[in-house]
């Protein structure tokens, strides 16, 4: 896989299939929807079928004959239940509950990875845009100290001003190396976040293209949407699908049930029984338990709700914090944008003065590393816009990932 070149949209589709997180992810759901199915199987009846086949001996005394027999039977017997005080419906609707609590953790998943993605995918890109810049800026230093080299030989420059572009240009080849360095940690965080095992030698290309995004219409409306609303609300569900429950406990349990058997001596056995009915059950007193499982229960959903509201005020705090943030960081790449052009021109002209005498080394050298350092901040904030946009969708619950 080496020379391997990958896109953002490459990275995306790589993670979707090989990430585990969100494999556990979508296990879950999976589990939760059959788990969902079996609640069904209180509806329904329950068919058992059972056989036995046995011999029986015994003897008076040493001088008797034994005495044996046999006894053969199988028989089916069916069960509906006519009533269970809603346990049953509340099973369902629990069951219901988990798998949209697990669809939801499933989004939320969707959303990290998509994030995790993108920003495992502009850390690599920055490190190469970085190695790129710091190879340019290298070689603007060496010529600086190759033109102020000149001039000390000359007689037109101090020793100072020459030992100060040497520790220039040293400066920049140490940052040349550290970022080099850099480059393989930043390909190994996104190998990981790829669910690869191993970070062979790979890049990436794309761009650092970000766009203001338009103020929501309402940021509550958004919050509804999310992952993690969808969650709490599930649990809010389940928690008052479980005082359904612990009421049943309160009420009688009614059924049917049929069964049909045959039994005899011999196989197949002639003998034949049956017996149809329906029975009752109510539990006088189980000893206050009902009493305090609907206590527990009612007091579950005072916790859910309580959490749909916590979960309410950190999602509204949370987007807009990502929006504010996002817009910010838009913000300063176009004012970053124009001090780099700014820069530019100004040492354009500052170096055509300084070899024409016109200004002095000291303010060429602000002006060179003015120019320098705009240059940095400019590849910096360019990836900060990029990894706040990523964090706005997070907010949101939008996944990038492929279907």
């Amino acid at each position: 896989m080496a020379g391997e070149v990958l896109t953002l949209d490459d990275c995306l589709a790589e993670a979707a299939r090989n990430n585990p997180d969100l494999a556990v992810a979508r296990a879950a759901v999976e589990k939760a929807q059959y788990a969902r199915r079996a609640e069904y199987s209180g509806f329904l009846p329950q068919l058992s079928g059972d056989a036995s086949t046995s011999r029986r001996g015994s003897k008076a005394s040493d001088s008797d004959p034994s005495v044996t027999s046999d006894n053969n039977s199988f028989g089916l017997t069916a069960k509906q239940t006519l009533y269970a005080g809603g346990r049953n419906r509340a099973a369902l609707e629990s069951g219901s509950a988990s798998l949209d609590s697990a669809k939801a953790s499933l989004g939320a998943a969707q959303a990290d990875l998509t994030y995790n993605v993108r920003d495992a995918f502009a850390g690599l890109l920055y490190v190469q845009q970085q190695i790129d810049l710091n190879r340019a800026i290298v070689a603007r230093r060496q010529d600086n100290v190759d033109l102020i080299d000149l001039r000390y030989e000359s007689g037109r420059e101090n020793k100072g001003s020459l030992l100060r572009m040497q520790a220039q240009l040293k400066d920049a080849q140490a940052e040349l190396s550290q970022a080099e360095r850099r480059l393989g940690v930043a390909r190994r965080q996104l190998a990981s976040v790829l669910g690869r095992d191993e970070a062979d030698a790979f890049s990436v290309t794309g761009t650092w293209a970000t766009v203001a995004a338009d103020a929501p219409a309402s940021f509550a409306d958004l919050m509804t949407a999310t992952p993690e609303r969808r969650r709490a609300l599930a649990n809010v569900r389940s928690a008052r699908a479980g005082v359904k429950s612990a009421r049943s406990g309160y009420l009688p349990d009614v059924a049917a049930s049929a069964s049909v058997s045959q039994s005899g001596e011999s196989w197949m056995p002639q003998g034949e029984e049956w017996y149809v009915g329906v029975a009752l059950s109510y539990p006088f007193f189980p000893g206050g338990r009902n009493f305090m499982d609907v206590r527990a229960a009612k007091a579950g959903v005072k916790e859910a709700e309580a959490g749909l509201s916590a979960t309410d005020a950190a999602l509204l705090a949370s987007l807009e914090d990502a929006y504010a943030s996002y817009l910010d960081a838009v913000e300063q790449v176009g004012v970053q944008e124009s001090y780099v052009e700014s820069a530019e021109v100004r040492a354009e002209i500052a170096r055509s003065e300084y070899a024409s005498g016109l200004t002095s080394f000291d303010e060429w050298d602000r002006i060179e590393s003015d120019l320098i350092n705009s240059r940095k901040q400019y590849l910096s904030v360019r990836r900060a816009a990029v990894v706040a946009g990523a964090k706005w969708e997070q907010a949101q619950g939008l996944s990038r990932l492929p279907e």
